[in-house]
C-alpha cells in the first residue's frame, strides 16, 4: 500500500510539473508552437506508465486502446470550451466539462467499441471541429506574449493536473481497462491550459492555442496506439520512449501545416 501511494505522489509531481512548463512555453512561443508543444503526451503518458506499474503492462496496453475514443470526446470538449469563452470563463469550463462527462457516459453504454470505430470518431471530430474553428468561426493565431509570467499560476496548474493524473492511477486499481483508458485522456492539459491562459493572456490567446491543440492532438492517438503495440513486446520503458519520440516527430511533421494556419 505504501508503494501505491508513492506512485500516486510521483505521478502527481511529474504530470504537474510537465503541464506547468508547457504553459510557460505556450506563452513564450505563441499560440501555434505553444499549442502543439502543450498537447504532447503528458497526462496519458504518466497515467499509462503507472497503470502498468500498479497493474500490468498488458492491462495498460489494453487501456490505451480506449484513448482514441477519449481524444474524440476531448476534441468536442475543447471545441465547446473555445466557443463558450465568448461568454465567460466559468461558463466555458462548466459547459465543456458537462459535454465531456455526458459523452463519456454515452460511449460507455455502447455494447462493443472497436479500435476502427474509435479512430473513425476521433478523426471525424478533429477534422470537423478544426475546419469550423479555422474557416467558419475564424479563430486567428496569435504570436508571442510579453505579459509577465505569474508563478502562482504554475503552482495552481501543477496541483490541478497532478491531482487528475493521481486520481486516474487510483481509479485504475478498481476500474476496468475501458474506463482506465478513458480517464487516462481526461482533458487535464486542455482544461488547465485554457483556464490559465485565459486568466493570464486573455480569451483570444486561449482560443488560438486551443485551435492548435485540436489539430496537434493526433500525436496523442499515435502515442496510444504505439503503447498498445510496444508495452507487451519491448517493455514499458522503451515502449514509452519510442511512443513519445514518434508523437514528437509527428508534431515536427505537421509544422508546415501549423505555419500556414491563419
Amino acid at each position: 500500500m505504501q508503494e501505491f501511494w508513492i506512485q500516486i505522489l510521483q505521478s502527481f509531481l511529474i504530470a504537474g510539473i510537465w503541464i506547468a512548463l508547457a504553459t510557460l512555453l505556450a506563452e513564450k512561443l505563441g499560440s501555434k508552437a505553444g499549442g502543439a508543444i502543450a498537447n504532447l503526451p503528458s497526462t496519458i503518458l504518466v497515467s499509462l506508465v503507472y497503470v502498468a506499474i500498479v497493474r500490468t503492462p498488458h492491462y495498460a496496453a489494453e487501456a490505451a486502446l480506449a484513448a482514441p475514443l477519449g481524444m474524440a470526446i476531448n476534441t468536442i470538449f475543447l471545441f465547446t470550451y473555445i466557443l463558450m469563452l465568448r461568454y465567460h470563463l466559468v461558463v466555458a469550463a462548466i459547459s465543456a466539462l458537462s459535454v465531456w462527462f455526458f459523452l463519456a457516459w454515452l460511449v460507455s453504454q455502447s455494447p462493443e467499441i472497436t479500435i476502427l470505430y474509435s479512430l473513425g470518431l476521433y478523426f471525424a471530430a478533429t477534422i470537423l471541429t478544426f475546419y469550423l474553428l479555422e474557416y467558419v468561426f475564424k479563430i486567428r493565431s496569435i504570436g508571442k506574449q510579453k505579459r509577465p509570467f505569474k508563478w502562482w499560476i504554475v503552482a495552481v496548474r501543477t496541483i490541478f493536473a497532478g491531482s487528475v493524473v493521481g486520481t486516474t492511477v487510483a481509479i485504475s486499481t478498481f476500474a476496468n481497462s475501458f474506463w482506465t483508458g478513458i480517464f487516462s485522456t481526461f482533458p487535464a492539459v486542455m482544461l488547465s491550459s485554457m483556464t490559465i491562459l485565459t486568466i493570464s493572456q486573455g480569451p483570444r490567446f486561449a482560443q488560438a492555442v486551443g485551435k492548435t491543440m485540436i489539430l496537434a492532438s493526433i500525436n496523442i492517438v499515435i502515442y496510444a496506439i504505439l503503447v498498445h503495440l510496444l508495452y507487451t513486446t519491448i517493455g514499458v520503458l522503451w515502449g514509452t520512449v519510442l511512443a513519445f519520440v514518434a508523437a514528437a516527430l509527428f508534431i515536427w511533421f505537421i509544422k508546415p501545416l501549423l505555419v500556414r494556419m491563419k
